[in-house]
């Protein structure tokens, strides 16, 4: 889910990226400042096995990369980037489209991202690139949505399989709100436009006698056109945006203006939504798991809002690990060196060789900051709803206190910037370290007074298989064993495994639906524990996945 606003939108005057980056299953989130090189000439890359070998461009600009790690799954099209010029690129999956001959010559993914992300000078270039790679080589997926925005303007790239696509600037007054589906519906004019419409019709989607060439009308899937899980989030966040405006929920605009001019709080509102106070909110459970699928919901790994400021080294990305209704925006400045200790287990050009070789070891459980706030999110489900409300609460105050600091820090760093640039970024990283331990304090405190009890003993799993976790001192008769459940953070508590047994201490569960198809890894498990009385008591323990 994407949300883009034009400078001229936002309170500030400066343009506004937030993304939340959603995906299903055992990821582990790493971010890195990737350091500008001058490779010359020469360089190829192979990122996935069955597409092409592509060529890297002779000149690596400085990138903050937030990736997104995974064994087992298709990382081609996750992770967001900001680079040493300024430009934002992320991305929405739209599949499918109607494509079905597609055209490719080896077939592009990752690559597209990446090497416009290694080089685009602005978000106009960006599209030059992205589109001249896509010409070159096909894209190799069903349909998606690159943003491209530099402190001045936005472009959205809208591509399906082969090498069509649409492109559509935001203009600057408006903002743009894009979920898993196809928005543009009438593109700018660009060169490949013709050969689009052409397309359309030669495949028969299109007629001009019948009506005006709508891109996403005529390339979106039948299958995949008004589905809840793209209506609503893209529908209830236009409400926010302008509330003064009625919308047909069929036909959602591209952009609107906003019936004020935004700030960072309308975007992190926007992010961090269940579709609290409207006629979508599902109140029956967790609204991470309910239908339709809310904005922040089960998959959601990490939010990023972007305020593209003129000094690229001013700009500060507000970073937040998993769910963002669960987490904290902290500002990490793009002019530091490196990134606060916990953001990273990995040096990012390892990283690079081994993101579609990731190790299985890379996906165990260990104490960083990422596997904190899993911890946090899925002990703040077993508690939902009892102790939202004070969560809530307790992370407006802690980013208002960071924000306030930010603003002062914000002064003097624009006083030194050009006397003494070394003292500035001395005190943005000074800065980002002490806001980051703020953090990491916030987090205990937060998980002591949710009352967290860490299991010692590993526990083993197998497909199919009950398994046993111990815990000292459980008197049977008070347990309810129906509502006592175990499992991983990223699935609903009602498809963890059930208790079926107690007996000397020892908890048995069934092995769950969930245990089948999930990453053989060392697993950060979590569990509910019920008494007859109501009382709710949460666990977390580690367990090997045979």
């Amino acid at each position: 889910m994407t949300i883009l606003a034009g400078r001229n939108a936002t309170e500030s005057g400066h343009v506004i990226v937030g993304h939340n980056e959603d995906a299903p299953g055992r990821f582990v989130m790493q971010t890195y400042l990737n350091k500008s090189i001058h490779r010359g000439q020469n360089h190829k890359i192979k990122f996935e096995n069955d597409l092409a070998e592509l060529d890297l461009p002779e000149f690596r600009s400085k990138l903050f990369w937030s990736e997104a790690r995974t064994y087992d799954q298709n990382t081609s099209f996750c992770d967001l980037f900001l680079n040493g010029n300024g430009v934002v690129i992320c991305s929405n999956n739209c599949a499918y489209s109607k494509e079905d001959k597609p055209e490719l010559t080896g077939g592009i993914g990752y690559g597209l991202r990446y090497l416009t992300a290694e080089q685009a000078t602005s978000a106009k270039n960006a599209v030059e690139i992205a589109t001249g790679l896509i010409k070159k080589y096909g894209y190799a997926s069903s349909g998606r949505s690159y943003a491209f925005a530099d402190k001045h303007e936005i472009y959205i790239l809208q591509v399906v399989h082969g090498k069509n696509f649409a492109v559509k600037k935001v203009p600057d007054d408006e903002i743009c709100v894009i979920p898993n589906h196809f928005t543009i519906h009438e593109p700018d004019e660009f060169p490949e436009l013709e050969n689009l419409i052409n397309y359309s019709k030669l495949r028969g989607w299109y007629s001009q006698s019948n009506n005006k060439f709508d891109f996403a009308q005529t390339f979106q899937a039948e299958d995949s056109k008004n589905l809840d899980k793209n209506i609503y989030r893209q529908l209830r966040a236009l409400e926010i945006i302008n509330k003064n405006l009625e919308y047909d929920k069929f036909n959602l605009p591209f952009s609107v203006k906003p019936d004020k001019k935004i700030n960072l709080d309308t975007i992190k509102k926007i992010l961090r939504t269940h579709f609290e106070n409207t006629e979508s909110f599902n109140n029956n459970g967790n609204p991470h798991f309910n239908k339709p699928l809310t904005v922040c919901n089960s998959d959601t790994l990490e939010s990023s809002i972007i305020e593209i400021r003129h000094d690229v080294d001013l700009i500060a990305v507000r970073y937040a690990l998993g769910r963002p209704c669960n987490s904290v925006y902290v500002p990490l400045y793009f002019g530091i060196n490196n990134l606060p200790e916990g953001y990273s287990d990995l040096n990012p050009d390892e990283a690079l060789k081994t993101h579609f070789k990731t190790p299985l070891y890379e996906m165990d459980a260990r104490n960083n900051l990422w596997f904190k706030f899993m911890k946090f999110q899925a002990c703040a489900d077993i508690f939902y709803p009892d102790k939202t409300d004070k969560i809530k609460s307790e992370i407006k105050r802690l980013e208002e206190k960071i924000e306030r600091e930010l603003k002062m820090l914000g002064n003097q760093i624009n006083l030194r910037m050009k006397t003494d640039p070394d003292i500035s970024r001395a005190m943005m990283e000074g800065s980002s370290n002490s806001w980051i331990a703020s953090v990491k304090s916030w987090l205990e405190i937060m998980l002591k007074d949710l009352k967290i009890t860490e299991l010692e003993n590993l526990t083993k799993i197998a497909p199919n298989k009950n398994f046993i976790v111990n815990i000292p001192g459980l008197d049977r008769d008070k347990i309810n064993l129906t509502e006592t459940k175990c499992g991983p953070s990223f699935k609903n508590i009602s498809e963890w495994s059930s208790c079926v047994n107690i007996s000397d201490s020892e908890l048995e569960f069934n092995s769950g639906e969930w245990t089948k198809n999930i990453t053989k890894c060392l697993m950060d498990l979590y569990l509910k524990l019920v008494f007859k009385s109501g009382e709710v008591r949460a666990y977390c323990l580690n367990a090997y996945i045979k």
